[in-house]
Order: structure tokens, then sequence, then C-alpha cells
């Protein structure tokens, strides 16, 4: 009987589709870029993997899919599959043969394997690059299905030319279980029993929150077409770019109007942007924002605020000036821009005990907006005003047992006169909590310090502009707000900064750069900072940034990885002389 290839087309309810474009291209120019030198195809040979490596095409690509089964109607289950080209058949069954994997015949053309108990193949003809292919899942059902598909659908024809392309479908999982999602609503009783506070304006507050929460959610999921993931290794520049996309069918969701009408106010990096330091680690500019689409949601977020305070005791003034002091601080339409950095060594001690290596680690923000009237003063007053309110203070102390005597003071005074219309806030800040707050560690600390950790915060003006900066050093905070409103020269901005021209050029709602030595000293999590830290020192500008578009709507992130930043990391890992 003539083996079958005759062309099929996708499967019903497809929900996943991936493709490694070619494996063989990516690793090379991966290798290319770390460059060590290492022949990768010689240390596979050299391996447990040897007698395999021939009989895989690595020029071919590599394909995976999965459906949901329509049957399960109550609980989602999912038929996986992926495949891998080979460069014979025969060499297959032989080398599967070899290792006493047990080899039967399915039908003319199509073999069956079980490498172990938990991994079904079968070894089929296929069209495309590959002529045969190695299609493995967890049962036969799976295999029965997507085989046709991945052998001869040809799937990485439909996926671009991304070296790397994944895609989630979301319309057949909302066809098949978007009724289930009425069950969110009825779940928000039971989540308002659990959090309310017994005070009835709060909790109609939080109630009108939550449905309006789970309506939103619900309508965005009914919109939503498809989640992507896109790399490609780029030779000019020579960089790895990562796109993480969205798709919409439908446009009744929040998110649809606000990708929608991002694209017009999309912007290459503001004048603001090249006044930050040049020795930032990170920073980032948020192009002009639509306040409006989000007057609904900020005065549900005034709503709670007031009547949570109301509930806690605040006097009458406070209840209405900060929440209206937030809420007119969110309303910002920007630009607004931000970077983080580290404390100059100079104004560390030479020999710095627990305390000063908190502070140094900590590191600066800074903060400018356009903000004519100047409402991150007036949040920052009315906060300090809050947080010294003497009802509030009574009302956590008979509520709660809060003693208010341990609560830190705050200082409040007259800025420096080189940075205009400024003021000072300083609060000493417990070790313990400065710790928690800053994400700092203190390398061979048996356990937390004793004492208190300043935090200073200056806030200053440059004509329309509102600049913020905070850290533990009043005197950087000075310098760092100085050297945005002077603006002396480029020599110490990011004006300077090399590897940032994409943000001169290309427009984004959302963009800034990172870089590896900044996400590590900044990630929280201790495992995840000590592995970053392993990857070595690298202060090359990894740029990201985000558009949201009219036409689906959709959506995109993207993530720009320069070749260099490869190089250091390999030169980090090899082997210490």
């Amino acid at each position: 009987m003539a083996v079958d290839l005759s062309p099929v087309a996708a499967p019903e309810n497809l929900v996943l589709l991936a493709t490694l474009r070619s494996p063989a291209r990516s690793v090379d120019t991966l290798m290319s870029w770390s460059g060590l030198g290492l022949d990768w195809r010689a240390l596979l040979q050299a391996g447990p993997a040897a007698q395999f490596l021939p009989v895989i095409d690595l020029d071919a690509p590599v394909d995976a899919a999965a459906v949901l089964d329509p049957k399960s109607k109550n609980k989602p289950k999912l038929w996986f599959a992926a495949s891998i080209g080979l460069t014979s058949r025969q060499a297959a069954l032989d080398a599967f043969r070899a290792m006493d994997a047990p080899v039967d015949v399915v039908e003319p053309g199509v073999y069956s394997v079980r490498p172990n108990a938990r991994t079904l193949c079968f070894i089929a003809s296929s069209l495309g690059k590959a002529k045969v292919r190695l299609v493995c899942g967890e049962d036969r059902e799976a295999l029965e299905l997507l085989t046709p598909y991945l052998t001869r659908g040809n799937p990485s024809e439909s996926t671009g030319d991304a070296a790397l392309h994944v895609e989630v479908r979301a319309e057949p999982a909302w066809r098949l279980y978007g009724d289930k999602a009425q069950f969110l609503k009825l779940s928000i009783p039971m989540l308002l029993g659990e959090v309310s506070i017994g005070n009835a304006e709060f909790d109609a507050a939080l109630r009108e929150t939550a449905s309006a929460a789970v309506e939103e959610l619900t309508v965005t999921l009914a919109d939503l077409k498809d989640v992507r993931l896109d790399a490609r290794l780029r030779d000019a520049p020579a960089e790895l770019s990562l796109v993480l996309g969205m798709d919409l069918r439908g446009t009744k969701s929040w998110l649809a109007g606000a990708l929608a009408g991002a694209e017009t106010r999309a912007s290459v990096a503001p004048d603001s942007f090249w006044k930050l330091p040049l020795d930032a680690r990170e920073a980032s500019y948020q192009a002009r924002s639509s306040p409006d689409s989000l007057q609904k949601a900020l005065e549900l977020l005034e709503r709670l605020a007031q009547t949570g305070l109301n509930q806690l005791g605040a006097s009458p003034a406070v209840q209405k000036d900060w929440p209206q002091a937030l809420q007119a601080a969110l309303s910002l339409p920007g630009p607004i821009v931000s970077a983080r950095g580290e404390v100059p060594a100079r104004l560390v001690a030479a020999a710095p005990d627990e305390k000063e290596k908190l502070r140094a680690e900590a590191g600066y923000l800074i903060l400018g907006a356009e903000d004519e009237g100047r409402r991150y003063g007036a949040l920052l007053e009315r906060t300090l005003r809050l947080y010294e309110d003497s009802a509030l203070r009574k009302g956590l102390a008979q509520r709660y047992g809060l003693s208010v005597a341990k609560l830190p003071k705050v200082q409040s005074r007259k800025g420096p006169a080189r940075v205009p219309e400024s003021h000072v806030y300083t609060v000493d800040v417990p070790m313990a909590a400065f710790t928690s707050l800053a994400g700092a560690q203190v390398k061979g600390a048996a356990k937390p310090a004793s004492g208190t950790v300043p935090i200073s915060i200056l806030i200053g003006r440059e004509g329309q502009r509102t600049w913020i900066a905070a850290s533990s050093y009043p005197s950087l905070n000075e310098e760092l707000l100085a050297g945005v409103v002077a603006m002396n020269g480029p020599e110490s901005t990011l004006a300077r900064r090399a590897g940032l021209e994409g943000l001169r050029q290309e427009k984004a709602n959302l963009a800034g750069f990172w870089t590896l030595s900044g996400i590590a000293n900044s990630w929280r999590r201790p495992e995840l900072k000590k592995l970053l830290a392993s990857l070595g020192p690298s202060d090359v500008p990894l740029i990201g940034r985000a558009n949201g578009h009219a036409a689906g709507p959709s959506g995109e992130a993207e993530l720009h990885v320069p070749a260099q930043v490869f190089r250091d990391v390999a030169a980090r890992l090899q082997p210490q002389r």
C-alpha cells in the first residue's frame, strides 16, 4: 500500500503551535556570539546522544502542537505532540532497536517506538524539508490526532520567519469553555466575605471594584485572539530580538480600546529622558497616556481609599484630601521618565558596616514628569499629613493595638537652593523594614541588624516638570536633581550613553533599557539574584519597548539583547586559569 503524503489542514481546536526553525543555525549563531570557539557538534558526538546525532536533521524545523479535547466539557484536556526531522527512516529504526526500544508497524510508512515508559513516538514520512519525522507524545491518542498535521501539514510554513515562534490561540478555549466565565462572577460574594471589614461604604466600593474587574477580565478573554512569542537572531545589528505579541478579535474590552488608542501617542524618548544620569543601570520612559480611559478605575480607587480611611478613623480632611491627591497624581498624562543606579563609591565609607552596605546596595531612584499642576508635590505633602494624622493614629491604636510612639518620625524641610522649589523628606526606617523595601541583602549577615537606616526624598521643579530623587544619601539626591535642572552638558547624562540609538529613532508607548548588572542588583529573590550575579557584570544596554496598534487591535512588547551580552556572559562562565 502506498504511503499517504497528501497535505492536511490544521486540526480543529488547535491552541498551541511552536516552531524552532533551524536548531543548527540557531546554535551556530549563539556560539559565534559567545566567542568561545566550541564545536558543539563534536561535543554531542562525544556524549550519550552520539548514536542519534547522525539520524536527526538539525537543519529542519522542530514543531510542536496541542489541541483541546472537545469531549472534555468541564475540565480542559490537552493533546500534545512534538516532531523533529530525521535524515533516514531506517537509520532511526536501527538506532531505536539498538537501545532495545520496542518498534511496531502502525500503517504503511508509519512505525511506533517507545523510548521510555512515559513517551510514545511515531516515525512517519513527511512533507517539507525533512522527508521523515519523529513525532512524540505521552499517549497514542495524541499521536494519532496530531501526527498527520505535524508530518503533512507543514506547520512551520505558517509561523513566519522567526528562529523560534510560539503562539497560543484563545478562540478554541473560549468557544469550548467561555460559558464557564460566569462562575467568576458567582465567586465575588465568597471573595468579599473573606475581605469584608464591616464598613458598608467600603464593602460597597470593594464589591463594585471586584465586579468591574471580573467583568473586564471576562470581556478581555472574549476579545482575545492569540498570544505569540517570536525570537530572531539578527545579523545587523547582531542581537537577539524577542517580541511578545497579543492580537484581539473583538473591541469590547478596555484593553482593546487602550491598545487601539495607544498608537497615536507613541513617541521617541523625550528630552527629559536624556537628562537622566549617565551611570544609570536602568532607565525608562512612558509616552503621553490617556487618563480619561482610566477614569472609572481611578474613581473606584478613590472611593476605596476614602472609605478605607474612614474605617481606620482618619480625620475628615485626610479622608478627602489624600485620595484626591492620589487620583490626581495617577491621572498625569506624562511623559514620565525614571532611572535607577548605584551609589557612587566616593559617598560610601572605605570600611562600611552592615548599615552602610544596605544604604549603598539600595542605590538611587530618580523620576521626572510633566506636571504643570504640581500634583506629585501635593501627593507627597498630603501623604505626610496622612502619616501624621492624629485621628488616624488613634484609630489604629484602638482597633489594631498599633504603638504609634514607635512609628518612625518624618522630617520635612526646605530643599537646597540650587534645586528650584525643592523640599526634602527624611525618615529613619528600621533596618529589617529597609532590607525588605529595598530588596537588599547583606552578604554574610547571620541575623537582621538592629538600628535604623535613613531614607531621603528630594522633590524639585524644572519649569513645568517635577523631579523626585530618592536614596539613603541626601547629598546624592541633591547632585541628581541639580544635574537635571542645571543641564550644563551631556557629558554626565544618558545623551552620551552608547547603545541607546534605538530609543532616539523608534517610537514606543513605553520603552527603556536595562543591564544584566542592574537586574542582578535589583532582583529581590536571593536565588535568582545569585544566579544573575553569576553571569558576571555587563553594562551593555538591553533595549525594551511596548506598543499598541489600532490594527487588530494588537500590542507588542520587545526586548533586544546585543550579541556583546552573550560574549560578556560567556567570558564570565569560562574557567579561570
